[in-house]
């Protein structure tokens, strides 16, 4: 099946001077596809969840639920980087309206579209996610003060 997948992707990127097939399976797992037919509108598909597993991550950050994890993590960052934090979290939601923008009156050229402008920006998204990402694990090995109110508990 991924033979079939990434001949129709060399077609397409032909067309539409994509990305490589590899590059593009390396970081978004396009080989996974078994719908060849709308291929591209599958392989935005795929990028688009793993942009907005990203933005759940910031979102629990900048505006953390009532859970241990989130008010821990909340706790890591200085207010000044969850400013620059929301600044990345502007770019993952710009590709996520972008991907919803694509699925109306979708088309091959549209979402080629939608994936070269990905592709050109992700080496800088996950350099400023990776920053991110490593400070949060490194946090679960130091203890950090976190300022809680407890309401009526009885």
């Amino acid at each position: 099946m991924e033979q079939e997948v990434k001949k129709k992707y060399e077609d397409l990127q032909k067309k539409y001077k994509l990305p490589s097939f590899d590059n593009l399976n390396n970081e978004f797992e396009i080989s996974t596809i078994e719908e060849k037919y709308f291929l591209l509108r599958e392989i935005r598909r795929k990028i688009i969840e793993k942009i907005e597993d990203y933005i759940k991550l910031i979102e629990n950050i900048l505006y953390p639920e009532t859970n241990l994890c989130d008010t821990y993590e909340c706790a890591v960052f200085s207010d000044e980087e969850k400013n620059e934090m929301f600044s990345l979290y502007k770019k993952l939601m710009f590709f996520n309206r972008f991907s919803t923008e694509t699925s109306i009156g979708e088309d091959d050229k549209k979402s080629s579209e939608f994936i070269n402008e990905i592709w050109n920006q992700w080496n800088d998204i996950k350099k400023e996610l990776s920053i991110y990402i490593k400070r949060l694990k490194e946090s679960w090995l130091k203890e950090i003060k976190i300022k809680t109110e407890l309401g009526y508990l009885g």
